[in-house]
């Protein structure tokens, strides 16, 4: 079962320095002296009630309209905790100013967390920040998660499943292995000593990032996990109505975790608490209960009979831009670009067809209604969903990834990124390497296995049939860039040393952006090739 430990938060250095000095003391005090013993607990014990980020958060609430300095306002704070958890309700529910909870900040360990929660977790990336177990560096040992969703006797199968994929991993990791040495046996020979050493690590990476590709979604990772206040109250919101048991169990243990520690700044996240500290307020949770599910009854309503795409409206050269599994568009509509965006996330159909059907939409005239729909559940709140992010005359890309390679992608912001559900209609990525060791039948015997259980699956459990997949199956994305972060993500992914499948999405993504903005996109490029670049580009007159 997934665990989420709270394992530090963010409290002025005062009060750290402060206790470091009362347990020196106490373990200097002679054990005789009681009195002297009880006097030090109890001023411990004292300043332990402080040890909350709100004490920041009030200060630095207080800023924008107190003419005393900041130090002032820190005392004032450290002074009196429940005065300042007043201020901070009093900020962010009188005068909606939520961006206070920014200034806290809890870290967590999180752990037995399936690949395919870490997914769910990680979607969120303004103010928050990961570092996970990779699978490509690390070698794992078969330990996967037992949905709670499945009976006994599915259960059962679900096991069987697993240790079918884990044993393709096991066995081709090695041979993988082995077959990159010889391939690089002239490269090896060349080299000694450490950076020997360090290239045969880069080849051990390479046969882990290629063997697990038969890995399942249910395969166990972990994470440290940091979050400022009001990215975990989100976090929570959205978890605890999650499609998955997983999600809603880790909701619970983020909110237990730092509840006592910031009651009145993670408020949105339980009604009673809501309630309690905000008297004849209810809290309205209509957007995270109801509106992923009333998106996925509207798109699939809105794409029947719109299954053919319409590319009006569309700058024409643009959306026939298309390099390997990636595709560049460019919406002249604003309106259009948002519905055929919550149409993409919500389905399981391309993004042309989802233009198709809202262009249809508009010219039905329910356009309107749709967005109405879409939106009847945003309380006060609430953002609108993240489809609301694309618009015109930016960098859009639809691609379709593998899981291996969604995986690296997700960790992507400030792109908009949205995803559809797994589809095996879409098939399935193969290594390279697996097919040049003569193993490419065998990753697709997992492949067909585990087809068939998510199928069976599929009606009885919803989304926790994904379990069954692996890092081989595809799903559709959609990316919504500026330029500036394409040369973040060039950069990073178009690096010698990157995995192979994001790499060749960042060089097509490149070469689509090139067509768009030959000027501004002059330096794209891998960290490597930077220089080579810079000078080809500043030698053309």
């Amino acid at each position: 079962m997934v665990k989420a430990e709270l394992v530090g938060i963010n409290v002025p250095v005062h009060i750290l320095s402060e206790m470091k000095r009362l347990v020196g003391m106490i373990e200097e005090c002679d054990d005789s002296d009681e009195q002297k013993l009880y006097h030090l607990s109890q001023s411990l014990e004292e300043l332990s009630s402080k040890f909350t980020p709100e004490i920041i958060a009030a200060s630095y609430a207080r800023i924008s309209r107190s003419t005393k300095s900041v130090d002032e306002l820190v005392q004032e704070a450290l002074g009196n905790v429940p005065e300042a958890r007043k201020s901070n309700e009093a900020i962010i529910f009188g005068m909606g100013h939520h961006s206070v909870a920014d200034h806290a900040l809890f870290n967590f360990n999180i752990t037995h967390a399936s690949r395919l929660l870490i997914e769910s977790i990680e979607k969120r990336r303004i103010g928050a920040g990961y570092t996970e177990k990779s699978q490509r560096y690390v070698t794992l040992d078969g330990d996967f998660v037992r949905p709670k969703e499945f009976s006994p006797k599915d259960l059962a199968k679900f096991e069987r499943l697993n240790s079918f994929q884990n044993d393709f991993y096991f066995k081709n990791n090695t041979r993988l292995f082995e077959h990159l040495q010889k391939k690089n046996s002239a490269e090896l020979g060349r080299l000694s000593g450490k950076p020997k050493n360090d290239f045969l690590k880069l080849l051990q990476g390479s046969a882990k990032e290629d063997a697990r590709y038969g890995l399942s979604l249910a395969t166990e990772g972990q994470l440290g996990c940091s979050y400022d206040g009001e990215a975990q109250e989100l976090a929570i919101r959205v978890l605890k109505h999650g499609r998955l048991a997983e999600e809603r169990e880790l909701a619970k243990q983020l909110f237990d975790a730092a509840r006592p520690y910031a009651p009145s700044l993670i408020q949105l996240t339980d009604a009673d608490v809501f309630r309690a500290h905000n008297p004849g307020l209810e809290l309205d949770e209509g957007n995270f209960k109801y509106t992923e599910e009333n998106l996925r009854r509207m798109a699939e309503e809105a794409m029947k009979g719109s299954a053919s795409a319409s590319t009006e409206g569309f700058l024409s050269l643009s959306s026939l831009m298309k390099e390997g599994e990636a595709m560049a568009i460019s919406f002249l509509d604003a309106d259009l670009a948002i519905i055929s965006a919550l149409l993409f996330e919500h389905s399981r159909n391309n993004i042309m067809e989802c233009y198709g059907a809202a262009h249809s939409l508009q010219r039905q005239g329910k356009a309107e209604g749709f967005i109405k729909q879409a939106l009847q559940y945003l309380s006060a709140h609430d953002k609108p969903p993240r489809a609301f992010e694309i618009n015109t005359g930016g960098l859009v890309y639809a691609a379709n990834v593998s899981s291996s390679c969604f995986a690296q992608l997700k960790r992507h912001r400030m792109m908009s990124l949205l995803s559809q559900d797994y589809d095996t209609r879409l098939g399935f990525t193969t290594p390279p390497n697996i097919e040049e060791i003569g193993v490419g039948k065998e990753l697709k015997y997992v492949i067909d296995a585990s087809n068939e259980l998510h199928e069976e699956f599929l009606p009885k459990y919803g989304k926790a049939a994904e379990y069954c997949l692996t890092n081989a199956h595809r799903r559709r994305v959609l990316i919504a860039i500026n330029m500036r972060e394409l040369y973040h993500f060039s950069r990073t992914r178009e690096d010698k040393k990157a995995q192979w499948e994001i790499q060749g999405l960042s060089r097509a993504m490149s070469s689509l952006a090139r067509t768009q903005a030959p000027i501004a996109s002059m330096l794209l490029g891998g960290k490597h090739e930077f220089k080579e670049v810079r000078d080809n580009a500043y030698s053309r007159q």
